[in-house]
């Protein structure tokens, strides 16, 4: 999507869209013009926040910082009153992911919406993941040469690290570390030290650990063109590193600025650097992680975008909700390589993925499932089997293990858990609330996840032989009965035997009774 910063857009679709986004250490408010494809920007401000520095320090949010919070989106929604007038105005409020480390995360959300309304959206994992994608897609076209290369992104975050290789323009591997600049600040902040020299060694130790780790995860990659780093922190100092035209900063030039960083106090580093409050503590952390990241994977610089983070976060909030689906594709591609990595039998896998969503889609007016929910299905029926690396015996249970310890791009913790369980039952038993991972689940959720399991099992037995004998289905209710049309197939012997032992959760969920009938 375009961002327009100067023409004026002129389509009777236009709609004003305004996103008060609350993040580590500010609260923002971007107002925007919206018709089709097109963004223009109408206004951006900022406000400084210590959200972080309440949740990672006190594990909670303080009664001062919420009463600061009531108080900038009461002033940004009589700002909104003027662009209220003549259009179709939009407003939503959405808060970083870091919230839900917060023990009183729904006091404070509750607050919100008591005081004006607003209910907040917590931006999760899997979106977190998406929006960081697109950002870096962004950043990548500005280097044309990258697309047929393996590049290596790294996102500092406030809470967390997440790491991205690009091999010809394609995710090929992701990992998330809970390394953050505003984590590590606050943590070593508690700590009274006397002299540069302590800060600086404070905060390596600190960040020793999960550095090794990305080290020993990506440090064997042959062949990589360079390291980008994305982050509201560096994307902040990248003037004052001497970069090249290209956006290249020698780590020489991080030590240096990290060591005349750490020669003087925060009152000081916000009056240099430009700093509020409640963002000064990460600066430094966000210099030295990005140093000893690139050094443990033996690169001299790093590449730090020129553009502005905080604007183009806060605009790809709007673009996330005009194309909610623009990613499914990456979603799926990198189901496909944690699939490959554990062996799983990638033409079976496929066939089942598949039939399911034949049978998804033809059956929509009985399961009533949401199109997120059929993106979950069909990572599901990649990554079934995946449990098989481990052992034939029980893999289902082997697979929701390797699920639930994985990290899938563009998807949240919730939806990570939802597909393991559907790995789990896709064979032998049945949803039941005493498997205390589904019993806690609420009942909405529970019926999510019994559906798109019965829907699972039945497209499993359908390639019970891993043959791929079933190219397609063809699903008619009769009476009490879902007559599943078999493309492709004479008899269904076969196929009736696994059904036998597969199909009995669907006949409970949805009251239908399946039979299998050959190609007419």
């Amino acid at each position: 999507m375009a961002m327009i910063q100067g023409e004026q857009a002129q389509d009777s679709e236009l709609t004003t869209q305004a996103v008060i986004y609350l993040g580590p250490s500010s609260m923002s408010l971007l107002v925007a013009e919206v018709v089709q494809d097109r963004i223009r920007m109408l206004d951006f401000l900022q406000q400084p926040v210590p959200m972080a520095r309440d949740i990672f320090r006190f594990h909670r949010i303080s009664r001062h910082t919420m009463d600061r919070c009531v108080q900038i989106i009461g002033d940004y929604l009589e700002i909104l009153k003027e662009y209220g007038t003549g259009s179709k105005l939009s407003v939503r409020l959405m808060i970083s992911n870091i919230i839900s480390e917060a023990d009183n995360v729904d006091v404070f959300v509750n607050r919100m919406h008591v005081a004006h309304g607003l209910r907040g959206r917590r931006i999760d994992d899997g979106k977190m993941t998406r929006l960081i994608y697109v950002k870096v897609q962004e950043t990548l076209a500005q280097y044309p040469g990258f697309n047929k290369k393996k590049v290596l992104v790294v996102h500092t975050g406030p809470g967390n690290t997440r790491v991205l290789l690009f091999q010809k323009g394609r995710i090929v591997r992701y990992s998330c570390y809970r390394l953050g600049t505003h984590r590590t600040g606050e943590a070593v902040g508690e700590i009274e030290y006397g002299d540069d020299v302590t800060e600086l060694s404070l905060l390596r130790e600190h960040m020793r650990g999960q550095v090794d780790q990305i080290c020993l995860d990506y440090g064997g990659v042959k062949g990589l063109a360079g390291l980008i780093v994305i982050g509201q922190e560096m994307q902040q100092l990248r003037g004052r590193l001497d970069p090249t035209p290209e956006g290249k900063v020698a780590c020489s030039a991080l030590v240096a600025e990290a060591e005349r960083m750490s020669r003087t106090t925060l009152e000081q580093r916000m009056n240099v650097y430009g700093a509020d409050f409640a963002g000064v503590d990460s600066l430094l952390p966000a210099v030295l992680m990005t140093e000893m990241i690139a050094r443990s994977l033996h690169l001299n610089d790093v590449i730090i975008p020129g553009s502005g983070y905080d604007e183009e976060f806060s605009s790809s909030l709007i673009q996330a909700e005009q194309h909610p689906g623009d990613l499914e594709a990456e979603v799926l591609h990198f189901a496909g390589i944690l699939a490959d990595r554990y062996k799983a039998d990638k033409g079976h896998r496929e066939h089942v993925a598949l039939l399911c969503m034949e049978m998804f889609d033809q059956l929509q007016d009985l399961h009533r499932l949401s199109e997120h929910d059929r993106l979950l299905l069909e990572v599901a029926s990649i990554l079934h089997e995946v449990g098989s690396f481990i052992s034939q015996q029980d893999h289902q249970l082997h697979s929701q293990y390797i699920i639930l310890n994985s990290e899938i791009f563009g998807l949240s913790r919730d939806d990570v858990e939802t597909i393991a369980l559907l790995a789990r039952y896709h064979r032998h038993e049945v949803p039941a609330n005493s498997d205390p991972m589904y019993g806690e689940l609420e009942l909405t959720d529970r019926m999510r996840v019994a559906k798109m399991a019965a829907i699972l099992r039945v497209a499993d037995a359908l390639e019970r032989g891993h043959a791929q004998r079933v190219n397609g289905v063809r699903a008619h209710i009769r009476g009490r009965t879902l007559e599943l049309e078999l493309q492709g197939v004479r008899e269904t012997a076969v196929e009736d035997l696994a059904l036998r032992l597969k199909g009995d959760l669907f006949a409970d969920i949805f009251g239908y009774d399946v039979v299998l009938v050959p190609q007419r």
